[in-house]
């Protein structure tokens, strides 16, 4: 028996201060429509965390450069922290972020509390209204409606 997950892969550099800060992780009616497909769905956010080496061959006057993963660390998306999601409304629906992929806290939670979560999120950003919200809902097909 396998299980099926989808996997985000995040590289930051270990020596840019500022990599890792806020990556887009997922547009927010894309995340929302899976959990409400399969309450059981999978989302899993891979860091990866490198220091890149070059040099120049002067054979070919290219750059050969050497990717080193320092380090690593995996979450799944549904038990991030409230404080370590964040909602960007630019880009369609708005992208869910992680406020600093390097420092996450997890805390359990169901998928309903999920959805809440990411509803609320939704809802905090000025752009966004309870009837925008009630659009997507009847779009993505989140809500019964009698259409």
């Amino acid at each position: 028996m396998g299980i099926t997950a989808e996997v985000d892969v995040k590289a930051t550099a270990e020596d840019i201060e500022g990599s890792g800060k806020s990556p887009n992780i997922t547009s927010f009616a894309r995340i929302r429509t899976a959990y409400v497909e399969d309450p059981d769905y999978l989302f899993v956010i891979l860091s990866l965390k490198h220091r890149v080496y070059s040099q120049k061959n002067e054979a070919s006057k290219l750059i050969d450069g050497i990717m080193e993963v320092v380090g690593h660390r995996s979450y799944d998306l549904k038990y991030l922290s409230v404080s370590d999601l964040s909602y960007n409304p630019a880009l369609g629906t708005g992208q869910i972020q992680v406020k600093d992929i390097h420092y996450i806290s997890l805390e359990t939670r169901t998928t309903w509390d999920f959805c809440r979560l990411l509803d609320q999120k939704y809802l905090a950003s000025s752009k966004n209204t309870i009837e925008s919200w009630h659009q997507l809902a009847a779009k993505y097909g989140w809500i019964k409606t009698n259409e």
